[in-house]
C-alpha cells in the first residue's frame, strides 16, 4: 500500500510541474503578444513569469482565451499539489518505524480492583 502512495506522490508532483510549465508557456506567449501590441511588458512582467506564472495576463481582445487556459493550469497545479501532499503524508504514516516499542522506565503496577459495597 505504501508503494501505491509513493507512486501517486511522484505522479502528482510531475503533474504539478507540468501545470507550472504550461503556465510559463502561456505567460511567455502573453508577454510576447503584449509586446507585439505595444502594451506593457517590462522587467517586472518577466520577474512575475518566473515567480508566479499564473498571474501573467494578456492585454487586449484575446485575453479571455489565455485567462481560461491559465485558470485551468492553476487549478491543475493546486489539485496536483494537494494530492502529492496527501500521498506523501500517507506514505510516511505507512512506513514510519518507531525506535522503541514501549516507554522506558519501570513496569506499570497491576490495576487495582474496584471497591465493593458489601
Amino acid at each position: 500500500m505504501a508503494d501505491l502512495f509513493y507512486i501517486l506522490a511522484g505522479v502528482a508532483l510531475f503533474a504539478a510541474l507540468g501545470a507550472w510549465a504550461m503556465a510559463v508557456r502561456g505567460g511567455r506567449a502573453a508577454l510576447a503578444a503584449n509586446a507585439a501590441a505595444g502594451r506593457g511588458g517590462g522587467p517586472g512582467s518577466y520577474a512575475l513569469l518566473v515567480l508566479w506564472p499564473f498571474a501573467v495576463k494578456r492585454l487586449g481582445s484575446d485575453a479571455d482565451a489565455d485567462a481560461v487556459r491559465t485558470g485551468k493550469a492553476s487549478i491543475a497545479f493546486f489539485v496536483s499539489l494537494t494530492i502529492a501532499i496527501a500521498s506523501i503524508s500517507a506514505y510516511t504514516n505507512l512506513t514510519f518505524k518507531r525506535d522503541h516499542a514501549a516507554p522506558a522506565g519501570p513496569a506499570p503496577a497491576a490495576p487495582a480492583n474496584a471497591p465493593t459495597k458489601s
